[in-house]
């Protein structure tokens, strides 16, 4: 066996892929082979190097799922071909996540590791809900404690003793015991009027938050539909500062894609809010194709290279990776964006934009860069979406620039079941519908006839031109965003308490 190979255990945090730490994202994107279990974002997956294999090993709850024995087999006979090898888990894998077996397999077999802790299910359900763990006067201690053992059997738990602690107690897997476990505590004497939250899919699109009682909260769990993975807290100080914020407690309906639902849905749950996922479409990487990977061996050639979206960003820089390049690719070519957001993802590898436009559309990105740019002469890359319109070229093209635009990525209708929602539509259950392009606008509406729409339920748009297509329908838009970006949006939802007339 090679001493230089490692197992990294590496904590991808819950849900979001944006919750894996900085150190656990440049490990996987290094690692030979991923063996990854059941809770990981598999987004996560697609930043891992081609070449790399990939091992599912997740159990589910089911009679086929692989035995902890077969899992540390397989760690060992790959820790004989690969040199890095990353052992993927949900949360961290010192909480609850099962890694003592695994550890100890590494230390018997003599094979070096390391560990890199993610962020914990507790950690972030609570911020998610508005829940402080810890208060000096009301909360001095947090206990983490599993609702079930590894076979999925109730767990032997010192309730009174967990009740005499007086401090916040954190239940990881107690949806299928939750009952029990609740009457357990107010058995041990636990206040029936504790407050209780549990979250579950914290930081997913599919996030539910539940707010009740120790002794209400199991029946509205039912009744709400939630299933596994949740996390359940308890303590005086469950409900906090969230009920102050005017969007706290509102229905919002996201009509993005996955990844796009996930990362509107917590910008929400930081506001209070309950999102309602509504994939509308879904992104396609156009990468692979043979124009972009003609003009990828180019782009040192330009003067200029602009992006137009945050997707764009993170689109192109994946295929930087695959390509085992980094960003020297520009040289000396500048970088132009619009919005603080795709400039902002430009920032996270590395890079600062040379120019962002003060209003984030396409007009108004020309006539800066016209004014001050003087593009006649210019070679000019526009990397942007298949569905872009062609204004942003054509400007620049009379200006005499030289201008080439490639699309990076595109996007596609979903076929969802929409009778569920439908039904919360047309029963007000909703408070805003929200729309970040017009693409989204016609998705959603292929779906549903406008005329359906509640007068009562508001309507969000992102800017000018998803604004102009929504009333092409007869939807007058109840706020348009000032700042065309999702935190803008929410600032202009945040500002509205009168219903749409």
């Amino acid at each position: 066996m090679s001493r230089k190979t490692k197992i990294y255990i590496v904590g991808a945090g819950p849900g979001s892929t944006q919750l894996i730490s900085v150190r656990g994202l440049q490990i996987l994107q290094q690692a030979d082979c991923v063996i990854y279990d059941r809770l990981v974002n598999t987004e996560l997956l697609n930043l891992v190097s081609e070449n790399a294999e990939l091992i599912y090993v997740g159990k589910e709850h089911s009679e086929n799922k692989p035995s902890q024995e077969n899992i540390n087999r397989i760690i060992i006979e790959k820790s004989q071909v690969y040199k890095k090898i990353v052992r993927l888990k949900g949360g961290d894998p010192m909480i609850f996540g099962r890694a003592s077996e695994e550890l100890k397999c590494l230390i018997d077999n003599k094979i070096d590791f390391e560990i890199i802790p993610g962020i914990t299910a507790a950690s972030t359900a609570a911020a998610l809900a508005g829940v402080v763990l810890t208060d000096r006067n009301t909360a001095s201690s947090v206990t983490f404690v599993t609702g079930q053992a590894a076979d999925g059997r109730e767990v032997d738990i010192d309730f009174k003793s967990l009740v005499k602690l007086s401090g916040t107690i954190v239940f990881y897997m107690a949806v299928g015991n939750m009952q029990r476990i609740c009457q357990r505590l107010i058995d041990s004497a636990l206040p029936a009027d504790t407050n209780v939250v549990v979250v579950a899919d914290a930081s997913l699109p599919s996030q539910k938050i539940v707010r009740g009682t120790i002794t209400d909260i199991a029946r509205k769990c039912t009744e709400s539909g939630i299933e596994p993975p949740a996390v359940m807290i308890i303590g005086k100080n469950c409900f906090s500062w969230f009920e102050k914020l005017p969007l706290f407690g509102k229905k919002i309906l996201i009509t993005r894609d996955l990844a796009g639902d996930a990362e509107f849905a917590c910008k929400l749950a930081a506001r209070g809010a309950h999102a309602v996922e509504y994939p509308a479409f879904q992104l396609r990487d156009l990468t692979d194709t043979q124009e972009f990977k003609e003009i990828f061996k180019t782009i040192a050639d330009f003067d200029w290279v602009f992006f137009t979206s945050p997707r764009g960003v993170k689109f192109f820089f994946r295929a930087v990776e695959k390509s085992g390049k980094d960003a020297r690719i520009f040289a000396v070519a500048k970088i132009a964006c619009i919005g603080s957001q795709t400039a902002g993802e430009l920032d996270n590898f590395g890079l600062k934009a040379d120019l962002v436009p003060a209003v984030y559309t396409s007009e108004e990105f020309a006539k800066s860069f016209i004014k001050d740019h003087n593009p006649a002469g210019k070679k000019i890359l526009l990397l942007r979406s298949a569905l872009a319109d062609s204004e942003l070229m054509e400007k620049l093209a009379r200006c005499h620039a030289q201008v080439k635009q490639v699309s990076i990525y595109s996007a596609e209708k979903v076929k969802t079941d929409v009778t569920a929602l439908a039904e919360q539509i047309r029963t007000e259950a909703i408070d805003w519908i929200t729309f970040a392009s017009s693409f989204a606008v016609d998705c959603f509406f292929e779906d549903f006839d406008a005329k359906s729409i509640n007068k009562k339920i508001k309507i969000a748009s992102i800017g000018p031109s998803t604004s102009d297509t929504l009333r092409k329908l007869g939807i007058k838009p109840t706020v348009e965003a000032a700042d065309h970006t999702i935190d803008g949006l929410i600032e202009a939802m945040e500002g509205v308490t009168e219903p749409r007339q």
